[in-house]
């Protein structure tokens, strides 16, 4: 399946550095919106181990897709995450 989620997104190096510790479980977590406003069911999802040879950032963004597969009616599809912040030089729309 391809990637969802594109251009890749920007996160912040703390997770990564959080998820290459060893002994250190993370997980990923959405609140999806239940029927007639009910309220919310959280959902947690263990951090998948990475690829061989995949980077930090692709392997958050794979998983983060994945989540969004779950449940992509509730995405906040609007959501800036690929704003290139001030200063920073723009990504090549084909950069890894």
């Amino acid at each position: 399946m391809g990637r969802v989620l594109r251009p890749p997104g920007l996160h912040h190096d703390a997770r990564r550095r959080l998820a290459e510790r060893k002994g250190i479980a993370c997980f990923l977590a959405y609140a999806r919106r239940l029927p007639r406003g009910a309220g919310y069911s959280i959902v947690l999802r263990e951090l998948p181990p990475p690829l061989p040879g995949e980077t930090a950032t692709r392997h958050l963004n794979r998983a983060l897709e994945a989540l969004v597969r779950e449940c992509p009616g509730q995405y906040l599809w609007s959501y800036n995450r690929y704003k290139t912040p001030k200063g920073a030089r723009p990504r090549e729309e084909n950069a890894p």
